[in-house]
């Protein structure tokens, strides 16, 4: 029997991990038949007959829902079974031996056949089908309380996919045979065959070896629970189960799952939606190293193609399409594949030129057409989309003044690339905008990269000056009262040789100077007389600061601050 080990000790609970996305399931709505029907069968496979412990599967069961959620399983939405109540498997893991078993009483020879323990909370969900292909595939995890402590043990949970029909000849119900192997043997995946290599404190090496004297090297498709979003200690990488069929005979299948030896420490199994299905080959399209969207001369994408079978060479024959034009916009895709005896999947490249030709998004796509076991044709495609490579650019303001102590955001604008974009600054920061608060006078370089095998940075530099930037009145009143008679431009005294132009509403010059010292009293710059009240436009030009930056030319010293000032008699 197992005990529940409780060690005294304190949970630390980590933030990050309770922002995971928790498992959702669902198993109060819909019978095994509706489950069957509405959430596991993918194409190519019509079913019928289902069955629940040995009955009619036309009654909700606690032991089979519907499950979602972007958790650690590795699969986000399909069905899930249970040796108990599958509200179990929500996480987060906080019991090291959860348990909801039913106690149910049901016998199911199978299962039993593959341990040598009494099943307690069978769970056996079957039914019959029909492939429309030479194949049937599915994919799953299994998962389980009994991790990692049971490893090794003589009282283990037991599960197992059984499949009969025409061609099988196994030592199970009819000539069944299981279909929850690890990948390339024919070793049953079960806790003493997928776990850590080594044994649990309640299990001995000598138990897992009994079973595959390699039971330590399958330690590759097994993974401990330690993101917290599901309530199993440890489950099985996503593994793949796959048999060769007849095209259009009937065929029967068992998925079952029960405790063994007792009702404690459940276990569970996860079964993609829509995977169990049937086809000669499948295609899907991606783009490869992890990017997300193709760009001409930049990256690469492919089409993958998969066949559950590779007892002969399979030849594809598909059709390219898409506004892309083969071999012109992309080096030539040829009309057929050939996969040889032995491989299950093989994947054409696309590496699309760049052109430097305005041309939106182009599509690529790969159809394929197949014979089904009526005799009548279907097709299966796959598409990728190519878009255009704009270089990187990047600008931002050519200098920026500020008083001392004060702050400068710098906020570049920039565009073109390929994401993800990367930035970087000379004062070490790596965000697309700053604020910039230097002690004295810097100049700040922005650089922008790209994902682009192609790709080049763009840069831009702008110079922060630590000094007031000058502030020219917007009105002033030259009438001899002792106030505001003077055009004054605050700060104008940290500059050298300032320049002030003036213009009247017709665009005549009225006032210029050179090294302007805040002494323009409303004037005429040539016969002195007083310029009549008004609206006047003026130009006043800092040039260099009192000390130099550099050895900055004259140009890139030289800053103006233009607007209108109201002149009031």
């Amino acid at each position: 029997m197992k005990q529940l080990i409780l060690p005294i000790c304190i949970i630390l609970i980590s933030i990050p991990s309770l922002m995971l996305g928790q498992l959702i399931v669902n198993n109060t709505t819909q019978t095994p038949t509706q489950i069957v029907q509405n959430v596991l069968l993918g194409p190519g496979v019509t079913a019928s007959n289902v069955m629940f412990n040995g009955q009619p599967a036309n009654n909700v069961t606690n032991m089979i829902g519907e499950f979602s959620g972007t958790t650690n399983v590795g699969l986000t939405h399909g069905v899930i079974m249970g040796s108990g109540n599958v509200q179990v498997a929500v996480g987060p893991n906080n019991n090291g031996g959860a348990s909801l078993g039913n106690g149910t009483g049901y016998n199911d020879a199978d299962l039993s056949a593959i341990t040598p323990n009494t099943i307690f909370d069978a769970c056996v969900l079957e039914f019959d089908f029909i492939p429309q292909g030479d194949s049937i595939i599915f994919k799953y995890v299994f998962a389980s309380e009994e991790y990692d402590e049971y490893a090794c043990g003589s009282v283990n949970d037991a599960f197992g996919f059984f499949i009969s029909g025409p061609g099988f000849s196994g030592p199970y119900t009819n000539g069944g045979v299981n279909l929850a192997l690890i990948p390339g043997t024919n070793t049953p995946v079960s806790i003493n065959t997928v776990n850590l290599g080594v044994p649990g404190f309640s299990g001995f090496a000598p138990n897992c070896a009994a079973i595959d004297p390699n039971w330590a090297s399958y330690n590759v498709y097994y993974t401990q629970n330690t993101q917290n979003s599901i309530q199993y200690d440890g489950k099985t990488v996503v593994l793949t189960a796959r048999a060769l069929v007849q095209c259009g005979e009937e065929y029967h299948i068992k998925l079952a799952i029960g405790d063994g030896g007792d009702g404690a420490f459940d276990s569970g199994v996860f079964l993609e939606a829509g995977s169990f299905s049937s086809n000669a080959i499948d295609i899907s399209a991606g783009v490869a190293n992890g990017d997300t969207v193709l760009y001409e001369g930049c990256n690469s994408a492919y089409f993958a193609f998969n066949r559950p079978s590779a007892s002969t060479d399979f030849t594809i024959n598909f059709i390219v399409g898409g506004t892309a034009t083969n071999g012109m916009d992309y080096p030539a895709i040829p009309d057929s594949l050939v996969m040889p005896i032995g491989v299950l999947t093989d994947t054409i490249y696309i590496n699309p030129y760049i052109d430097g030709i305005p041309e939106g998004i182009e599509t690529v796509t790969l159809i394929i057409i197949y014979q089904k076991c009526g005799g009548e044709y279907d097709t299966i495609s796959a598409s990728l989309t190519i878009n255009d490579y704009n270089p990187l650019w990047a600008s931002i303001v050519d200098s920026v003044n500020i008083c001392p102590s004060e702050v400068a955001p710098l906020t570049p604008l920039y565009g073109g690339g390929m994401p993800p974009l990367v930035f970087s600054w000379s004062s070490g920061e790596n965000t697309p905008s700053i604020n910039a608060d230097p002690i004295e006078t810097t100049l700040y370089t922005f650089t922008v990269s790209d994902n682009c095998i192609i790709g080049l940075p763009a840069s831009a530099s702008s110079l922060v000056w630590v000094q007031c930037p000058i502030v020219p009145p917007n009105v002033f009143t030259p009438n001899n009262d002792g106030h505001n008679n003077l055009f004054k431009v605050e700060n104008l005294d940290d500059y050298l040789h300032p320049h002030l132009i003036v213009y009247n509403r017709w665009g005549k010059v009225v006032y210029e100077k050179e090294n302007y010292q805040n002494d323009w009293n409303g004037t005429h710059y040539k016969n002195g007389k007083d310029l009549p009240a008004g609206v006047y436009f003026y130009i006043v030009t800092p040039n260099s600061p009192k000390y130099e930056y550099n050895n900055l030319s004259e140009l890139e010293l030289k800053r103006t601050v233009s607007g209108y000032v109201h002149l009031m008699r």
